[in-house]
């Protein structure tokens, strides 16, 4: 006759399993980002996979987010936003480098400006669900940044506290894409946990 199973060694093994599955996120969302075009639609489906872990308790598997980051990269938004802000940012990088007049002047601006994109960017990947748009997605998501000011300052500390972690432990750059857009993932479900309260 067998044992019946301990609920404790059970509840022992979610709990190591649970930081498992979000580094696996992390990884994916890392190797899919790395040709950077593919950027957003990495952090889309990571942010999709996430949800589904913490809601529905579905383990993330690599042949779901494949499925996730093809049906992202189906539109042309999800490639050409994050080519248009790397170019960008790798412009004022070079006009700041090369000491162009007005370099200083413009540089904290233009650093402000590039912040917020980001900002935009993690906040879309953590609404977008298959099938939304990612030009509709990316609207609704650019207003939150001043709208839900408090979210955003909490994804900016993110944002320096990967900083820190990517300057004093480079072996854990692997996991800090994924890390992100669980922190984007935290704060979408924290504005919208009110409203289901509601209804």
């Amino acid at each position: 006759m067998e044992a019946a199973p301990d609920p404790s060694s059970e509840g022992l093994l979610r709990h190591l399993r649970l930081p498992a599955e979000v580094l696996l996120v992390g990884v994916l969302v890392c190797v899919a980002a790395l040709p950077v075009v593919t950027s957003l639609a990495a952090a889309g489906a990571g942010a999709v996979l996430l949800r589904e872990l913490v809601a529905d308790d579905r383990t993330p598997t690599v042949r779901r987010f494949l499925h996730l980051v093809g049906g992202a990269l189906r539109q042309p938004v999800a490639l050409l936003a994050p080519f248009a802000v790397a170019a960008v940012a790798a412009l004022d990088t070079l006009a700041l480098l090369a000491g162009l007049p007005g370099g200083t002047v413009t540089g904290p601006p233009l650093a402000l400006a590039l912040v917020a994109v980001l900002l935009t960017g993690v906040r879309a990947a953590a609404r977008w669900r298959p099938g939304d748009s990612w030009r509709t997605v990316l609207a609704e998501a650019a207003p939150l940044v001043l709208r839900d000011w408090p979210g955003s300052l909490m994804l900016v500390g993110a944002l320096v506290v990967l900083g820190v972690v990517a300057a004093h432990a480079p072996a854990f750059v692997m996991v800090l894409p994924g890390l992100l857009v669980m922190a984007g993932v935290a704060v979408e479900r924290r504005t919208r946990r009110p409203a289901r309260s509601r209804s």
